[in-house]
């Protein structure tokens, strides 16, 4: 479960050195950009300011709540699942969820090399405003191509996915869920279980 967390995190450390792109036609959809844009910018201020880990944890924990639909996403990881499970395992689940997310994001913030992230355009897609950007290495010609999904809610715009070469991180990542329930007899618990032992993992390798 932790590959799809570790790829975010290095994306949301690299879009520090955000740079503008051609604009793209849409509705409001430019907004979309600069909102992304304005999450990179807080995230890369949090490598280099002068506090404490857990203060930076907790400054971390605050911006990927703003900007992220923590919620929304949990629900969609969980898929069918989110039906079946009684209340208590819904609310147990997307502590755990999110509690392990937002740890591994804010463990990882040595892994950022300088890379850039250009912001090409926006588009609509449905309800979605998508974000078109690349991945740029100061070091090589090398370049990676990804888009950012973002909705608008009752509390504002949130990110929804980072969709990687193609590759939905969220689609991924509900997969490798639904592969831990369904080897676990369809049982949401088992998830919240393995979350959890994750959870008690990483703080006690001393993150």
């Amino acid at each position: 479960m932790g590959s799809i967390l570790r790829a975010l995190t290095l994306i949301v450390l690299i879009a520090g050195g955000l740079t503008a792109g051609p604009a793209a036609p849409a509705r409001a959809a430019s907004d979309a950009g600069a909102f992304v844009g304005e999450f990179a910018d807080k995230a890369i201020a949090l490598v280099s300011a002068d506090v404490s880990t857990a203060e930076r944890r907790d400054a971390f924990s605050k911006l990927v709540r703003d900007y992220f639909d923590m919620p929304g996403i949990g629900r969609f990881l969980l898929g069918r699942y989110w039906r079946t499970a009684t209340e208590a395992e819904q609310e147990a689940y997307l502590k755990a969820f999110t509690e392990n997310m937002i740890y591994t994001y804010s463990r990882r913030f040595d892994e950022y090399g300088g890379q850039k992230l250009v912001i090409d355009g926006t588009r609509e897609d449905g309800r979605f405003d998508v974000v078109s950007s690349r991945i740029v290495s100061p070091n090589s010609n090398e370049e990676y191509r990804l888009e950012w999904r973002v909705i608008e809610t009752e509390g504002g715009k949130k990110i929804v996915d980072i969709v990687i070469e193609g590759v939905s991180m969220s689609v991924t990542q509900r997969q490798e869920y639904a592969s831990v329930i369904q080897n676990n007899g369809g049982k949401v618990q088992a998830l919240i279980d393995a979350l959890n032992r994750q959870m008690a993992g990483l703080r006690s390798s001393g993150g």
